[in-house]
């Protein structure tokens, strides 16, 4: 492969969209949301991080210490990131669901899901750009899967950690897709 300065992905800035699963989702990198997305606003400065996995099992030969075969048995693609705004929309997403209601003219209550609720469900799109080039990815079905960890000081803003991993449609298709419009992902080097 030749050295090509214009492969290096900066994504200088970016955002992130959930709406409700079942909303009709994006075909290219520059398509308009539908109206149902909402952007979660403010992330830290750190962005946001991709993780694709994958577990294998390997199969052994009684002629072989080596294996002879390994074999996919799960995938997952979580997307990580750090919120800076509080509101209803990012406290129920940090915590799984949970309700909102008024405790008085002007103060609110969440309540967080209980123990038997089903874990709430999210679509998401995470869009980053890198100069003109424009990526996309999405997750027909996703749920919050780690733990949510504040530390409220002084000197520094509160943010709320945030984890979204990937379910398999319930239509079958990709759990994930990524679009781009980068001119590098149409050349084969």
């Amino acid at each position: 492969m030749p050295q090509d300065s214009d492969e290096i992905l900066v994504a200088a800035k970016g955002d992130i969209y959930i709406a409700p699963v079942g909303t009709s989702l994006p075909t290219t990198e520059v398509a308009a949301l539908n109206g149902a997305f909402i952007n979660l606003g403010y992330t830290t400065e750190e962005g946001t991080s991709l993780n694709y996995g994958q577990t294998t099992e390997e199969i052994g030969a009684w002629q072989s210490a080596t294996p002879v075969r390994r074999i996919r048995t799960g995938t997952s693609m979580a997307v990580t990131f750090n919120l800076l705004q509080f509101n209803r929309l990012s406290t129920s997403l940090a915590f799984g669901g949970g309700t909102w209601s008024n405790a008085s003219a002007t103060s609110w209550r969440y309540d967080p899901p209980d123990e038997d609720d089903a874990i709430a469900e999210y679509a998401m799109v995470v869009d980053w750009q890198d100069g003109s080039k424009k990526t996309r990815l999405v997750m027909e079905r996703s749920t919050v899967s780690e733990d949510v960890q504040t530390t409220l000081v002084r000197t520094n803003a509160a943010v709320l950690p945030i984890t979204l991993k990937s379910l398999k449609p319930e239509n079958s298709g990709s759990a994930w897709y990524q679009v781009t419009g980068d001119p590098e992902y149409g050349t084969t080097s």
